[in-house]
């Protein structure tokens, strides 16, 4: 039976074969933390599973993106800026919007955040 650093290293070897790189790269990473032994299990499988969801959920949102054809997707979506005060980014969105010139104009529009959050892009 392995221990140590060589099961370690067969678990981060396994989860690339299933094409859980980023699993594998963030095993290994807690792996190394002075703080791992004492970590509690919950932790543990949190910290391991979080980035690897988050990476899944990101690309899954891209390739919608992407085939929805949107003028200015997904490139223009990292130009949002995303704030905690209540205002709407660039100035000027709400009588855009209001005006709904966009409709004419065919342009797309993407609204992202939360409800009521004021975080928006436009195409």
């Amino acid at each position: 039976m392995l221990t140590g650093t060589a099961l370690m290293n067969e678990l981060v070897d396994e989860l690339n074969e299933l094409k859980l790189s980023t699993m594998a790269a963030t095993l290994d990473e807690l792996y190394h933390r002075p703080e791992f032994l004492e970590m509690d299990r919950l932790t543990l499988i949190a910290e391991l599973i979080g980035p690897q969801f988050q990476e899944k959920v990101s690309t899954t949102l891209k390739n919608r993106l992407t085939a929805a054809r949107l003028n200015g997707s997904p490139e223009e979506l990292t130009k949002c800026v995303d704030s905690d005060k209540r205002e709407y980014l660039p100035t000027g969105v709400t009588e855009q919007l209001a005006s709904l010139n966009f409709i004419e104009r065919g342009y797309n529009l993407c609204i992202l955040g939360e409800s009521d959050a004021g975080v928006y892009a436009a195409s």
